[in-house]
C-alpha cells in the first residue's frame, strides 16, 4: 500500500495511516506490457468513508493486481485531487460532480464513471435550539464544492433567497466546532461532518434527497493524461469497481478500510455509509441534465466565470 497525506482533516483524522511515500508524478507515460507496471498514476482522494472502494483498493492491493503503478493521496478535501490534476501534479481524483464541474471551468478535467452516489449521505444539521430551515440565518459553506450547491437547493426548497442568509466559509473540518460556538446556525455537508456536528449538539433536519439531490461521486482525470493513457485508465475504473462489488458483498470491509485510512472507527464508518450505493456505473441522460443544473447554478451564483459543458465533461462509454 502507497499513500501520501497532503492536509489532515482535524483532531479525529489527522493521525492518518500512512504507509509509503513515492513520488508519482508521471502525466504521459504511454502504456506498457500488461506483464509490468504501466503508466505513473497519481490518485487523489478525499478523507471521509465515502472513499472506501480507493482506500480497499489501495489496502488490498487490487491496483497491483491489475498491473497498475498507482499511489493514493489523501487530501482534506475532495477538491484536493483536482488541485493536484490542474498542477499537473496527479492524473486521477475522486470527487463529487460539483467540484468536478468547478475546476473543469480551469482546466482540462474529464469524469469517467460514478463509483458511488447516495440521497442520504449528505445532510443538513443545524445547532441545538433550531428545529427547522427558517431557524438557519448563518450556514457554513466550503465555496466551490457540493455543500455550497446544497446549501442553495435547501434555500430554494425554503423559498429563502441567498440575500437573506450570512455565509460563513470554512472547511468541513471546522463545522462542527462552529455550529458548537454558534458561530453558524448550520451547515449540509458529507458525512463525517453531519455526524460530528450531532455530538456537538446538533440535530440533523434533512438529508439531501429530501431537497431532490443524489450525490454523484465521480472518477475524474487529466484530459490529455487520459488521451494518451486509455487502457490504463480503463483498467483504474474496473479496479474501482470490483472494489465495490467487494464492499457491497461484505459491507463490513468498507469499515475496515476506512479505519485503516482515516482513523474513524470501522463500525461507526459502516454505518454512515448506510444508504450510499457503491457501483461504478456510466453516465446516464439523467445525470447529464442534473449536471447541467449543477454548472448553471456555479455560473449564476459567479462561483465560476464560465459555465462547464457536462455533456463534454463526462466521458461516456467507459464503463
Amino acid at each position: 500500500m502507497r499513500m501520501r497525506v497532503r492536509a489532515a482533516a482535524a483532531a479525529l483524522l489527522m493521525t492518518v495511516a500512512v504507509a509509503g511515500c513515492s513520488e508519482n508524478q508521471s502525466s504521459g507515460e504511454p502504456d506498457g506490457d500488461t506483464a509490468a507496471p504501466s503508466a505513473a498514476v497519481n490518485f487523489g482522494v478525499g478523507v471521509d468513508p465515502a472513499y472506501s472502494p480507493i482506500y480497499l483498493a489501495n489496502q488490498e492491493n487490487l491496483f497491483e493486481q491489475a498491473g497498475l503503478n498507482v499511489t493514493v493521496t489523501q487530501y482534506q478535501e475532495g477538491t484536493g485531487g483536482l488541485d493536484a490534476i490542474l498542477a499537473k501534479q496527479g492524473q486521477v481524483t475522486a470527487s463529487t460532480e460539483s467540484s468536478l464541474l468547478n475546476r473543469a471551468t480551469r482546466g482540462d478535467i474529464k469524469g469517467l464513471a460514478v463509483f458511488s452516489q447516495s440521497p442520504s449521505f449528505i445532510k443538513l444539521v443545524a445547532r441545538s435550539g433550531i428545529t427547522d430551515v427558517a431557524g438557519i440565518k448563518k450556514y457554513g459553506v466550503v465555496p466551490g464544492t457540493v455543500n455550497e450547491y446544497a446549501t442553495n437547493k435547501v434555500l430554494d426548497s425554503e423559498g429563502i433567497s441567498r440575500d437573506a442568509v450570512e455565509f460563513v466559509n470554512a472547511s468541513p473540518a471546522e463545522m462542527p466546532a462552529l455550529l458548537q460556538r454558534g458561530d453558524v446556525d448550520g451547515y449540509i455537508m458529507w458525512e463525517p461532518w453531519p455526524s460530528r456536528g450531532v455530538a456537538n449538539g446538533g440535530t440533523v433536519l434533512l438529508t439531501s434527497g429530501d431537497i431532490g439531490y443524489v450525490y454523484n461521486l465521480i472518477i475524474g482525470v487529466d484530459g490529455a493524461w487520459y488521451e494518451a493513457n486509455k487502457e490504463t485508465a480503463k483498467k483504474v475504473v474496473d479496479t474501482i469497481a470490483e472494489a465495490c462489488e467487494q464492499i457491497t458483498a461484505d459491507p463490513a470491509k468498507a469499515g475496515t478500510v476506512t479505519e485503516a485510512a482515516i482513523k474513524v472507527p470501522a463500525a461507526e464508518a459502516q454505518s454512515l455509509l448506510e444508504g450510499v450505493q457503491c457501483q461504478v456505473r456510466d453516465f446516464t441522460d439523467e445525470d447529464i441534465a442534473r449536471y447541467n443544473e449543477i454548472a448553471q447554478f456555479q455560473q449564476e451564483s459567479n462561483i465560476v466565470d464560465q459555465k462547464a459543458d457536462p455533456a463534454a465533461v463526462m466521458v461516456r462509454g467507459v464503463v
